[in-house]
């Protein structure tokens, strides 16, 4: 890690920057104390997702500060009628609201006050700067920035489905959702890459797949561009360290699209094994692993798995950006390659 840098992580499970929930429609999630009561989910199925600042207590517990909820009616800032509350978190709380102007129901996203710092704040604000100009099928819709009074806000596309994180939880994919789902993002990321944006936060809980089968990115609150003045401090760590690139975390090679393949070669492996490559409970020593440790092959924890899957994630995963694949581009070819062992034969000759 870079020395004097103040390492600024997103513990897995435990962030303490932005990220997303999805609810379960039918499941009870008891609302904050201040909360007024929330009307009933409709139906049955996948939720209804939204940003957050994440928290696996939607209740805000001890150490989450409590957030000030809005009302079902309530129109913010003059446009946005708020349907119901879908939870909250350490930093933020999501609504459905119905956008008075378009008729649309969309995403809204408050940001905590009085709690918010200003480097939150920023952070918040600049994820609609590096959104701007990204409309790609793969990637979450990010409209609206603003103030309502002293609450901070912003406004996203309203999904149903869930995150990958909450996927991985459930059966194991099949090969072809894996190649599917890892096409979907290698696709947003030579999108976003295209138009000089790094994600530098690729992980599961970022992935979101829809109930038609679409799988977007979301999240780009730890992004740098080009175009958009970052509000990093020189010498800081920040990201997941579950799914850090070596470079990300030790400064010895600058950031570079090559830094979101690696991130995207470790939720790779985690979906095709089932595991993650590296694990420690503590942030530092687990940063370290991906800086000085080879990942165990995925074979060795997943037998079936053909050996050019395996050879496309360990490429991803190599210590060294320039050994990695030079592109999205080079990786979405390279994916496409590997359909025949995937499908059925008949469906592959098909295809």
């Amino acid at each position: 890690m870079r020395r004097g840098g103040e390492a600024a992580v997103k513990d897995n499970g435990h962030d303490s920057d932005v990220t997303y929930l999805n609810l379960e429609e039918g499941a009870v999630v008891p609302p904050p104390a201040e909360l007024a009561p929330t009307r009933q989910s409709r139906g049955s199925g996948p939720a209804r997702t939204l940003l957050l600042g994440s928290s696996e207590h939607p209740g805000g517990e001890q150490g989450h500060p409590a957030v000030r909820g809005l009302i079902p009616g309530q129109v913010v800032a003059e446009r946005y009628q708020v349907e119901r509350w879908l939870g909250a978190g350490g930093s933020a709380m999501v609504h459905e609201v119905k956008d008075l102007t378009t008729g649309e129901h969309l995403a809204l996203k408050v940001l905590a006050v009085p709690s918010a710092d200003a480097s939150q704040i920023a952070r918040f604000r600049q994820e609609v700067e590096h959104a701007r100009g990204l409309d790609h099928p793969n990637i979450v819709r990010v409209y609206d920035v603003g103030m309502d009074g002293d609450r901070h806000f912003l406004t996203t596309e309203l999904l149903v489905g869930m995150d990958l994180k909450h996927r991985l939880l459930g059966t194991r994919p099949t090969l072809a959702e894996a190649l599917r789902w890892l096409t979907h993002a290698a696709a947003a990321l030579e999108f976003a890459h295209g138009h000089g944006v790094l994600h530098r936060d690729v992980k599961p809980g970022n992935l979101f797949l829809t109930k038609p089968g679409i799988l977007k990115l979301m999240d780009f609150g730890l992004a740098k561009s080009g175009h958009v003045a970052g509000v990093t401090a020189q010498g800081a760590v920040l990201g997941t360290p579950e799914y850090m690139a070596p470079e990300q975390i030790s400064g010895a090679h600058p950031m570079s699209p090559a830094s979101d393949l690696y991130s995207l070669g470790v939720v790779a492996y985690e979906i095709l094994t089932g595991q993650l490559p590296f694990r420690h409970p503590q942030p530092v020593p687990l940063m370290f692993l991906h800086v000085q440790q080879p990942p165990t092959p995925p074979r060795t924890l997943n037998p079936n798995l053909p050996e050019p899957f395996e050879r496309l994630v360990l490429k991803l995963m190599q210590k060294h950006p320039e050994q990695r694949y030079p592109s999205a581009a080079a990786l979405r070819t390279d994916l496409a390659r590997l359909w025949p062992l995937a499908l059925p034969p008949k469906a592959a000759s098909s295809r």
